[in-house]
Order: C-alpha cells, then structure tokens, then sequence
C-alpha cells in the first residue's frame, strides 16, 4: 500500500497527515499486516488473541515513542501476573523493549482482576504510565488495522482483531471469565445499557441462483435485551446517537483447507434506539454468484469491538444451477419469423 492509498481509507472530514506521520503509519500497518497474515499451511486457523497482542507490542510506533529504557518496574509487573497464572508465554517470542511493552500492555488489561488491584493502586509513576501509553498505542494501532486489512480479505486476521479491540477498549482480558464478564456488565450499566443478548439468523436469496446473477444475504440480528431501565434512554455516547455498534462480516468458505476463506462483505450494524428488536445492515449484502455449478457456504460473523463477549457466527449456503437451456448450434441459424 502507498502513500496515495492510504489516503483513499481516511474517513470522511479527517484531514491527510503529513508525509512523515503517514510513512510512520504505513510502516505500522505494513507490520500488522505481516503478523497477521494467514499461514500458507493453515490459512483459515482462528488466529488467537495473545498473537495480536505480540504484533502490537512489537510494532514499530511503540519502539519510536516508548523510550527503551523507561524506568518501569516491568519485572514486578511479570512477577505479579504470573503469581495469579496470567497466560504469559507468549511474551518470550519478543525481546528486549519489545517484551517490556508486552508485559506493561498486558498488565493494563489484568489490572481489574480482584488479585491485582492493590498491586495496581500501589504502581509507581513510571511503571503506571508504560502501561498506559502502551494500551493508547495499542488501540490506535488496531483502527489502524480495522480500517486496511478488510482490503486483504484477510477474515481471520479481521476477526482476531476485532476481538482484541473489544478487550482493548474494556481493559479487560477475557471474553469468557466469569469476573471479567461482571466487570463488563458493570462498565455497560454505568452507562445505562444493558448486557447484549443477541441471536443472529442469515439466508441467502435467492436460495438458488444462475451463475454470475446477483444475489444478497439477508441479514438480522435479535436484540432479546431491547428495552430501557428507567423512565428516559440514557444519553448516547456517539454524537451520531448510536448506543451499540456492531461489525458484520461475510465470510465465503472454501473447501480447500489450504485456500483462504474470502471477505465478501464487512460493514457496521448500529442501534439508535434502545427499544429495537431487530438490527440489519444499513447496505444490502450482496455479491455475483460465481461462474462454477455447485453449493457455496457463507459465514456471517457479528462483533463488538466495544462491548466483549460479543462474538455470533452463522452459516448458510446457496447453489449455482446450470443454464438448462440447449445452446443453439453454431451452424444452424434460427428460422426467420413470418
């Protein structure tokens, strides 16, 4: 990706940055990009949270503006998580200050366990502020990466890095943990939302289609924790009024273990009010039908990026049918009409 490029995917109103601050992002993306990308062997593997964490801590950003020999307690900061059996193996496979970004990112999103909060509240200056100058970094980071690997049609990658925003943003570290999970209930209610309860259900229409026809997949997300509690909705934290914000990928599975899966579609679902049963996308979902006879699966995948937990997939399919119309000879013209 050159520099022309790049400023293609800026959003709407946002100025182009200097040459040097884009040649210094480009360098960051092109780094992601690399980490990220699926592996020859096994291109569609879930690509686990703790790989993008590494591809974050190496990036070249944190190196540029962390200086290598910040005076933090890093060894503290390992030592406590450890104690408290924090997945640290993947830490080693960077070095130097590399690593020490690592543990401080990672520590910036332990900190809330019940375990770690007196260590915590107890941080020194400098150690407090690695750790939250590397989490900012962090999070630019994957905007960065939200907005160019789509182009890719990398949907794993996509994925990974969607569920690492979501406990980036929270500054929790488990989707799935019982404690992290009040933790987040916790977060939404102090904004006066509610937990997400939500059932995704997707067709493809037609169900069969002739070869290169235009077809769509529908797409509905159920909102079964719709409602308020109170008298009011409380004030939306998006000046646009969106209270909850969802990303919807399209995934299009190959048989082939070793071809990549391919992102046919990627765009957001918001909500605006709080008493909707129902979300869909503002854009219809729709693709050509490839040129080959047969069945094709697709996988529709919603995400938060905000709120973590949320993470629906649901597959459906649709056939390509021949043309059974007899093609004409070539050597046999038509009668002519009368």
């Amino acid at each position: 990706m050159d520099l022309s490029q790049m400023a293609q995917h800026l959003p709407p109103g946002m100025k182009m940055p200097s040459e040097d601050h884009m040649k210094k992002a480009m360098e960051d993306v092109t780094h992601m990009s690399e980490a990220l990308k699926p592996l020859p062997e096994d291109p569609n593997r879930t690509i686990p949270v703790n790989e993008v964490l590494l591809a974050l801590a190496t990036a070249p950003c944190m190196c540029r503006i962390i200086p290598a020999d910040v005076p933090s307690k890093i060894s503290e900061l390992e030592e406590a998580m450890r104690a408290e059996k924090v997945d640290m193996d993947w830490v080693d496979k960077a070095s130097g200050a590399a690593r020490n970004h690592a543990i401080a990112m990672l520590w910036q999103i332990n900190r809330q366990r019940a375990a770690l909060k007196e260590k915590d509240a107890d941080l020194d200056g400098p150690t407090a502020q690695h750790a939250s100058v590397a989490v900012q970094l962090a999070t630019k980071l994957l905007v960065q990466a939200q907005m160019y690997l789509p182009q890719y049609r990398w949907v794993h990658a996509i994925l990974a890095v969607a569920r690492t925003s979501a406990l980036i943003a929270n500054q929790l570290w488990s989707p799935d943990e019982l404690e992290a999970q009040v933790l987040m209930a916790k977060i939404l209610k102090n904004e006066g939302l509610r937990r997400p309860k939500l059932r995704l259900e997707a067709f493809c229409e037609p169900k069969e289609v002739m070869a290169g026809a235009q077809l769509r997949v529908k797409v509905a997300l159920l909102r079964h924790h719709a409602g308020i509690d109170g008298d009011e909705p409380p004030p939306a934290s998006s000046q646009d009024g969106i209270y909850e914000a969802y990303w919807l990928y399209v995934e299009g599975l190959k048989d082939e273990p070793k071809t990549p899966n391919s992102l046919l579609s990627a765009q957001p679902m918001v909500v605006k009010d709080l008493n909707a049963q129902t979300v869909e996308p503002s854009q219809e979902c729709g693709f050509t039908a490839p040129d080959k006879a047969g069945t094709y699966r697709l996988a529709v995948h919603v995400l938060s990026t905000s709120v973590t937990g949320v993470d629906l997939a649901f597959e459906c399919s649709f056939d390509v049918v021949e043309d059974d119309v007899p093609a004409l000879d070539g050597d046999d013209d038509p009668p002519p009409l009368r």
